[in-house]
């Protein structure tokens, strides 16, 4: 019989056949493989004939890539989230990262002492064809149109009558941005039995799509390669070598695509190009371990399922603070059980001082632990009290709830937990009509400040520094890392737990969430958000009134007290004002200006009213706690 150990020896050992001997250069948030033409197409070959390796995923680097996956990019992270994975990781994929833009080229000359060559997909995509022919491997098609696609067909029938094409896809914008739509088109590439698939739908879409979807899709090599459907197909024409050879492609696309290409040469490349020369160090590649222990999961036909008293072993804690939820709370627990099918949880509720009969209501939940007699502590205090509950170190899953759990939603937190080694993952949030809300946040600084003081919910196409909500649809539809989100659900790995410590009680609700995620990053944790695992939010359990308006507003002043300069926190205090006063024809927002700005009138606001009535070692009974609301900037 085989054992853990021995598998987890052995994948260990296939991880150091990967990246053995790989030179490397960093530029901002990627590593850059340097390889040899040859070397690259051996690289393929060896992977598309290999049957027990990860998928392969090749990128050839440019300036755009430094703007999408580089730091500040929407997508950092993404290009090398997988490399030098020590254990089994279901859906991973390894990524080649090869040079392709003449920065990057000069600045590998400039950092080894020796010249690379540039490994376009449009120059690899001809070599890597005539290979797939001569050794029978298959090779699939995802981009472009169904007119390019006959004209494809038409040339390789005739340059390549021996070349085994797969399939042809073309789907549209919407369908690769869909889940559902994306992980059926991966189950019908994998049908197909494709070795190689050809991926060109555009940069930063295609390596997304592959980052989510490839391993699905069965191929052993997955390639990035843009434009090389157009090129193959002849719709577009390449730049003549000599422009190639002083490099100016770029020149030559941007004369050829003015309108679509202009944003990407002329605004993107610039600053990417001063971030190239500031970033790069040469360097050998070292096999990347996660900071974070790995998450392991039971097998449950070795142990029963479901919730379970804290005496077991489970594979997370669900943490749930009630405040008036008895309408909220039975369907909670109906998603959480049918969640359970499968895996072993600890569920603690913790009640902050509920008036209605929610108590009565969780006391009839089998197996779960719930704490009450503390009176309302707030939602800080509230995770605090469950957190110490816990015997043993588990990841900790904070639920508001007035949520409602779509299918596999544990499943998909904890499986990008264990793919990207993140310290904390949150979900995509739909509101009550199946809507997605803007859950997304950046970190406060005085940009963001003046950007939200000036705008608030308006003009959601600003700049992404003038707001601290991200407002754009593209963040909500692929997996990436993100400064914070709002706290309605959030999965937080166990040494992220021990390594941060309490939550800040002296929020009370609201801007807890954004100080624990700045101190987990602190910490070196990486956050990130997964779009599979989707909650749909009824939003306001607690309701929502002036005084909660005003005490988010507090908050974040109270916030910028704590993390900025002196200075900083006036500036920051000073907008805050701002964009209460520009709204005060609003009462919230009149209570609001008052509480920033007076002490006796933010003394009025929801607070702790603790009154002890039973201790954390009493027997377990049902409770509650103040809910979470996403909160929007107006």
């Amino acid at each position: 019989m085989e054992h853990a150990g021995d598998r987890q020896t052995a994948q260990a050992s296939r991880t150091r056949i990967v990246h053995v001997e790989r030179r490397t250069i960093e530029v901002p948030g990627m590593t850059v493989d340097l390889v040899e033409r040859d070397e690259a197409l051996d690289v393929v070959r060896t992977r598309a004939q290999s049957d027990h390796l990860p998928p392969l995923a090749l990128a050839s680097l440019n300036l755009d890539h430094v703007h999408h996956f580089g730091p500040g990019g929407r997508w950092a992270g993404t290009l090398d989230r997988n490399r030098g994975a020590t254990i089994a990781q279901v859906g991973a994929v390894d990524w080649l990262n090869l040079i392709d833009g003449a920065p990057i080229a000069k600045q590998a000359h400039r950092l080894t002492g020796r010249a690379w060559p540039r490994l376009a997909g449009s120059d690899l995509a001809g070599p890597i064809l005539d290979l797939a022919e001569h050794t029978g491997l298959t090779v699939g098609f995802l981009g472009g149109t169904a007119e390019t696609h006959a004209l494809l067909r038409e040339r390789l029938d005739a340059a390549r009558p021996d070349l085994q094409v797969s399939g042809y896809w073309a789907p549209s914008r919407d369908e690769l941005s869909d889940s559902e739509a994306s992980l059926r088109l991966a189950d019908e590439i994998a049908d197909s039995g494709t070795d190689i698939l050809i991926v060109g739908i555009g940069k930063p879409r295609q390596e997304l799509w592959i980052a989510e979807y490839g391993a699905r899709t069965g191929a052993r090599v997955l390639l990035a390669f843009g434009a090389v459907v157009d090129f193959l197909a002849g719709r577009v024409q390449r730049a003549p070598q000599w422009v190639a050879r002083v490099g100016l492609e770029w020149a030559w696309r941007l004369m050829l695509e003015p309108r679509r290409l202009a944003k990407r040469y002329l605004g993107q490349g610039p600053a990417a190009y001063l971030q190239v020369r500031r970033w790069s160090r040469g360097r050998k590649h070292e096999t990347a371990h996660s900071p974070l222990a790995p998450i392991a999961l039971h097998t449950p036909e070795l142990d029963a399922s479901g919730i379970v008293p804290l005496a077991r072993h489970a594979d997370l804690a669900v943490v749930i603070i009630t405040h008036n939820s008895a309408a909220d709370i039975p369907d909670l627990m109906i998603d959480l059980r049918a969640e359970a099918g499968d895996l072993r949880l600890h569920v603690i509720v913790v009640d902050n001082a509920s008036t209605d009969d929610t108590l009565d209501k969780i006391g009839r939940e089998r197996g779960v632990v719930a704490l009450s007699g503390h009176g309302n502590v707030g939602y800080a205090a509230g995770i605090n009290r469950a957190v110490r509950k816990l015997r043993r170190p588990e990841p900790v899953l904070v639920l508001n709830p007035d949520l409602r759990l779509d299918p596999g939603v544990l499943r998909a937190l904890l499986h990008r937990m264990a793919l990207t080694g993140a310290g904390i993952v949150v979900p995509r949030i739909l509101d009550g009509e199946g809507k997605v809300t803007e859950s997304l946040r950046r970190e406060p600084s005085l940009l963001t400040g003046l950007g939200d003081a000036l705008f608030g919910a308006h003009f959601a196409g600003r700049p992404g520094a003038l707001s601290e909500t991200d407002w754009d649809v593209e963040s909500y539809r692929f997996a990436h890392t993100i400064d914070w989100a709002t706290g309605a659900a959030m999965l937080i790995h166990p040494d992220v737990v021990a390594r941060v410590g309490d939550w800040d009680e002296e929020f009370f609700l609201y801007s807890e969430e954004t100080d624990y995620a700045r101190r987990a990053r602190e910490a070196g944790a990486s956050i990130w958000y997964e779009p599979n695992a989707v909650v749909r939010h009824r939003q306001g359990g607690s309701g929502a009134s002036p005084q909660l308006e005003a005490l988010m507003a507090v908050n974040r002043v109270r916030y910028a007290r704590k993390h900025f300069s002196r200075i900083g926190a006036a500036v920051f205090t000073s907008l805050v004002v701002a964009h209460e006063a520009a709204r005060s024809y609003m009462p919230e927002h009149r209570l609001a200006l008052r509480s920033v700005l007076s002490r006796r009138v933010r003394e009025t606001l929801p607070g702790p009213t603790p009154t002890r009535v039973a201790s954390d070692d009493a027997p377990a009974r049902s409770v509650t706690a103040a809910p979470r609301r996403s909160g929007a900037t107006t």
